[in-house]
This record gives C-alpha cells, sequence and structure tokens, in this order.
C-alpha cells in the first residue's frame, strides 16, 4: 500500500513537471517567433534535438537501424504540419488560452482510436466530446476582439487534431520500436524535410534566439521524459487529470510576462474543459 501511494505521488510529481516544461517549451516558441521564420524555429529546434538524443543512443548502446523508416517518415510529415500550425497559433494568441485548446486532443483521440484502434466507444464517450467542445466554444467567445483571433484558433484546433493523430500512429510503432529512436527519427527527418526550405529562407540568427531555440528544445525533450516515466509507474487515470496543471503554470507565466488577461468565459471554458477530459481519460478502457 505504502509502495503504491509512494509510486503515484511520483507519477504525479513527474506529469506536472512535464506540463511545467511543456508550458515553458511553449514560452520560448512565442519569444523565438518574433525574430525567426516558423521554419528557422522547427529546423534549428530539430536540429538541438538530434545533437542531444546521438550520445543518448551511443551510450545506451541502442540499435538505429529502423525496418519502419516509413512509418517513422509518415510521422514527421504529420509532426511538421503539427508543429507549424502549433508554433503559429502560439505565436498569436495569449498562451493561457493555447494551452487550454490544446487540451482538446483526448476529444480526438477516443473517436481516432476507436477507428484505427478498433478501441470501443461508449454513448457516455460520445457526450463528454460534445460537452468538451462547447468548452472549447467559450474559451474561442463571442465578443468582437475574439473574432479577430478565430483563424489562429482554428490553427490550434488543427494542430491538437494532428497531435492527436500522431499519439494513436506512436501507440503502434512504440511496441516495435524504442521510445529515444522514436523521437530520434523524428528530429532527423524533420532536418532532412526542412533542409532546402530552411536554406532558402535562412537569416542571421543573433546569439539570444539561438539560446532561445536552445532551451525549447531541452524543455520539449524533458516534458516528452517526464510524460512517459509518469504514466510507466501508475495509471493514467491516476495521473493524467494533472496534466491540466499546465493551464496553471501557462496562466501565471501569461499573466506574469505577457500581461495576459484571465476573462470569465476563459475560465469557464476552462472548466467545461477539465470537467470532461478529467471524466474522458477516467473511462478510457485503455487506462
Amino acid at each position: 500500500m505504502y509502495k503504491r501511494i509512494n509510486s503515484n505521488l511520483k507519477s504525479i510529481i513527474y506529469i506536472c513537471l512535464a506540463s511545467l516544461f511543456f508550458s515553458l517549451m511553449s514560452t520560448f516558441v512565442k519569444l523565438s517567433s518574433s525574430n525567426l521564420n516558423l521554419i528557422e524555429i522547427i529546423f534549428l529546434r530539430s536540429l538541438v534535438s538530434t545533437l542531444i538524443l546521438i550520445p543518448f543512443i551511443f551510450f545506451l548502446k541502442l540499435k538505429v537501424k529502423s525496418n519502419l523508416y516509413l512509418h517513422h517518415l509518415t510521422r514527421a510529415v504529420i509532426g511538421i504540419s503539427a508543429m507549424f500550425l502549433n508554433f503559429y497559433a502560439i505565436s498569436k494568441l495569449p498562451l493561457t488560452n493555447f494551452t487550454i485548446i490544446s487540451f482538446s486532443k483526448i476529444f480526438f483521440i477516443v473517436p481516432l482510436a476507436y477507428v484505427f484502434l478498433g478501441e470501443k466507444i461508449k454513448t457516455s464517450y460520445i457526450f463528454y466530446i460534445f460537452i468538451g467542445f462547447i468548452g472549447i466554444i467559450f474559451i474561442l467567445g463571442y465578443e468582437k476582439a475574439n473574432l479577430t483571433l478565430l483563424p489562429y484558433y482554428f490553427c490550434a484546433i488543427l494542430a491538437t487534431f494532428l497531435i492527436a493523430c500522431i499519439k494513436i500512429f506512436v501507440k503502434n510503432i512504440s511496441k516495435l520500436e524504442n521510445n529515444i529512436i522514436i523521437q530520434f527519427y523524428f528530429s532527423l527527418n524533420s532536418l532532412i524535410i526542412l533542409f532546402i526550405p530552411y536554406l532558402t529562407i535562412m537569416s542571421k540568427i543573433l546569439l539570444i534566439d539561438f539560446f532561445f531555440i536552445f532551451l525549447l528544445s531541452i524543455f520539449g525533450l524533458l516534458a516528452q521524459y517526464f510524460t512517459i516515466e509518469g504514466l510507466k509507474a501508475s495509471l493514467a487515470v491516476k495521473v493524467m487529470p494533472f496534466d491540466f496543471s499546465r493551464i496553471i503554470f501557462s496562466s501565471i507565466i501569461g499573466v506574469s510576462f505577457f500581461s495576459e488577461k484571465i476573462t470569465v468565459s476563459m475560465i469557464v471554458g476552462t472548466l467545461i474543459i477539465i470537467f470532461a477530459g478529467v471524466k474522458l481519460i477516467q473511462k478510457s478502457p485503455s487506462t
């Protein structure tokens, strides 16, 4: 019993740390976008991530050769598309709002798991998915000032859908491939795909910009690491609700550093999304 409590507590701490690092990564994406093109950000992030992962591959003596290269390439294409939409949305939207919208991926994952993984879907799932999208509508708002941001919100939602597709895709190949190798091939393939586009638009990179890229790459890798470690030691139903702590971290950063404002519709929408998301996590058979 004591060991189980310790294991759950450790997993909760890991998930909260992952949430913090995801929020920090988004922060530095937002800061980088003021001086760099999106292609530059994604290419340099992929470069830094690849260079960081190579020593781990050699140290852990992991097999780099893969029979799933086509799968890795497909994942990279979807992943790059998701990053473009994600980073574009982050550069234009309040950090808190973007973070809340990103939680809508759970509302896409359930039907995608039904279609591609054959997982059963209950009527209650459809109900909570519907409730979740009502929360998103609250976040989008109906005021004139918010209407100008709608294209960027749609970018964020589409990116979230693509990320949900990636999670389903990775769930399949992770049974056959090491997690570090999956991340390595994603970074490497992203470099190859974006190399020529990067050469055509590359600009002089300031030291501060490279520093931002380095930090967002580190925070991104740490966020993925702690998410995986958090899910290893405990059931998702017990720890994933704490992933919503990302909203708290993003709100603090947004208000403190970007002068963002917290509105009533945002609070109501957040509570609705958290309620629907937690219910879906608790009812998911894969947990």
